[in-house]
């Protein structure tokens, strides 16, 4: 909770750091227990390619012996006797069972790939977690700030009615409501520093500092501005760089070519192999070229039987294919309606936003005039005090949209398969 302090007295004397939302993502990249299980997901579907590879190029085998024996017999004496032996062998597949395992290869491969596309989408989906974390901070900051200004207004007010209600201008109702409003605004600073608190806990959550007793702060000044209505209307987007999707795509074809690789089990399979061997009773290496031996073999098997092996295995590997095709389609339509839905979000965020700052300036314009009108006394104070309240939450509704802007543009960002902004 120590990393969570975030008051005044503390950015004062300096012991905290700022950053960005570029820093914030480098920091959750640096952090991720996800991002490291992915990344080791893509360095074991490497080795099983790197696995299946190996079975296309030759085995070459080196052997040597040397010994030395004895035996004792009472009729014919003891005897002893040396043996020396060495062999060179080579072993190649041509084709097994008709080519399936470059079949094996090409579907490995695939599972690389798909476990690539996944590092990516865990990376984006990171991206994602800590930019929403980080506009709630910066809402949650800017909601604080918004509500000491109308404490600030409740307080100065409460002070002039104070002064007037002392010197008889003023009645015990109009003191009594702007000691409830002064009441209110106070509730609600408090309110928003704990939700600032809950904020900092949520994003040092998701750049994985939760256990950190490190100061890190958001730094407000580096927020980006939200899309324009003409920015959010030209946003193009579509799902062909979704990397769930890609991932999801390449484990079918992974899955296709296992299918197609049982099936070759129907087919022969065709091998080579070459060796070269010497025994002697004696080491004498002049003599190798005179007592060595040469072989190469091509051989062929073709298995008739297997007590339905292949048979059980084909039909495990169609249905893989359909499980993986049916998640394909699933994924499809629901990335396609949270497109959809995104992209709507994007721009009815947007347009919030825009109306959102026009009630802000009609409420700053309105408070002006209910002060004007009660100092001329053509205004209750309750009104002007609901004037005051309306400011408020017209300074909170630009606040939120705001957010809502920035979270928008990066969730449909990652769904479409980018980076969302950073920065400038």
């Amino acid at each position: 909770m120590k990393a969570l302090l975030v008051a005044a007295a503390v950015v004062a004397v300096g012991e905290a750091r700022s950053l960005d939302l570029s820093g914030w993502v480098a920091l959750a990249l640096q952090n991720s227990p996800a991002l490291t299980g992915a990344d080791a997901s893509v360095s074991l579907a490497e080795a099983g390619m790197e696995s299946a590879r190996s079975a296309l190029l030759p085995s070459v085998t080196l052997g040597a012996s040397a010994g030395h024996d004895w035996t004792s017999d009472r009729t014919f004496g003891n005897f002893d006797d040396e043996s020396y032996s060495a062999s060179i062998s080579l072993s190649q597949e041509l084709l097994a069972s008709g080519g399936s395992s470059w079949i094996d290869l090409a579907s490995s491969r695939r599972s690389r790939e798909a476990a690539e596309a996944d590092l990516e989408a865990t990376r984006l989906q990171l991206e994602l977690d800590v930019s929403s974390a980080f506009y709630d901070v910066v809402g949650a900051i800017e909601l604080l700030s918004s509500t000491q200004a109308a404490l600030a207004r409740s307080e100065s007010q409460l002070e002039k009615t104070q002064a007037l209600y002392d010197l008889g201008a003023a009645t015990s109702l109009e003191l009594v409501q702007a000691q409830v409003s002064e009441s209110r605004d106070r509730l609600t600073v408090a309110q928003q520093q704990q939700a600032l608190q809950s904020s900092y806990s949520q994003l040092y959550f998701a750049a994985g500092m939760g256990g950190s007793d490190e100061q890190i702060l958001v730094d407000t000044a580096a927020v980006l501005e939200p899309l324009t209505p003409e920015e959010a209307q030209a946003f193009e987007v579509d799902l062909s760089g979704n990397p769930s999707l890609q991932a999801s795509g390449f484990r079918v074809d992974a899955t296709r070519l296992s299918l197609s690789s049982a099936r070759r089990s129907y087919w022969p399979s065709l091998s080579a192999s070459a060796s070269w061997s010497w025994n002697s009773n004696r080491f004498r290496p002049d003599y190798i070229p005179d007592e060595d031996s040469w072989s190469v073999q091509a051989r062929m098997s073709w298995p008739l039987f297997d007590g339905w092996l292949r048979e059980s295995r084909i039909h495990s590997a169609s249905a893989s294919v359909l499980s993986s095709e049916s998640s394909l389609r699933a994924l499809e339509n629901q990335l396609a309606a949270n497109l959809s839905d995104a992209r709507n979000a994007l721009l009815t965020s947007v347009d919030s936003y825009s109306l959102a700052k026009l009630s802000l300036e009609y409420a700053s314009r309105q408070l002006e005039l209910s002060q004007m009108n009660y100092e001329l006394g053509g205004l209750s104070l309750l009104d002007l005090l609901q004037a005051q309240a309306a400011l408020a939450e017209a300074e909170a509704s630009v606040v939120s949209a705001r957010v809502d802007c920035l979270k928008a543009e990066a969730r449909l960002c990652v769904l479409a398969g980018r980076s969302p902004r950073l920065g400038e």
